[in-house]
């Protein structure tokens, strides 16, 4: 009699499915972690060279307007042949024409626009003709003037009278605003000398 021998079926193996690996919330927590500190740091350098930039658009700014203004004031004093004094921060310059007339100019500092203008006339009240030289100088911390001229002799000391100013000095503050509360400032000063004005 044949004998059978019956083999045990194999069943079909299952693979099982690949494990995933996920990130736990502790890795999560600490990768947003690190990733905030990254912005906050890239955000803190762009605002910083956002001022910077700011900073030195406006220093070249003022530079501009103080070097025009004292050169066309240098021209006026210069020619001069007499000069004004209205105030400490108002003068009158009565600068000869060719043609043997003269005409006048004041030169003006306002609290109020923070300016420091130019105008046809002996009157630092007259819009016609007016011209802005220099836009931002604010009044001193202390109340005093942001602009202030001085009357000298011609050995530079303090001169009492129109008659004996033979030298004037001009000195200003400028300041502009960059952000909310971050300020650039840059101060200036010059002596004129008045060649045409007799000092007596």
């Amino acid at each position: 009699m044949a004998r059978t021998v019956s083999t045990p079926r194999s069943r079909p193996v299952r693979e099982r499915p690949a494990r995933r690996r996920a990130f736990t919330v502790v890795e999560l927590l600490v990768a947003a972690t690190v990733s905030g500190i990254v912005l906050a740091g890239v955000l803190a350098t762009t605002v910083e060279l956002a001022r910077s930039s700011m900073r030195v658009t406006h220093y070249a700014d003022m530079d501009m307007q103080v070097r025009r203004a004292f050169e066309q004031l240098g021209v006026d004093l210069k020619a001069a042949s007499n000069l004004t004094w209205n105030s400490a921060t108002d003068i009158t310059v009565t600068v000869p024409r060719s043609d043997g007339t003269s005409e006048q100019f004041t030169y003006a500092w306002s609290s109020s626009t923070e300016t420091f203008y130019r105008v046809p006339g002996a009157s630092s009240a007259s819009y016609t003709g007016r011209r802005d030289l220099i836009r931002g100088i604010p009044s001193a911390a202390n109340g005093g003037t942001g602009l202030a001229f001085a009357r000298l002799d011609s050995n530079g000391n303090a001169a009492a009278s129109d008659a004996a100013t033979k030298r004037l000095q001009i000195s200003l503050t400028v300041s502009r605003n960059v952000g909310t509360a971050a300020k650039t400032r840059t101060a200036a000063a010059t002596v004129f000398t008045l060649r045409n004005k007799p000092a007596s």
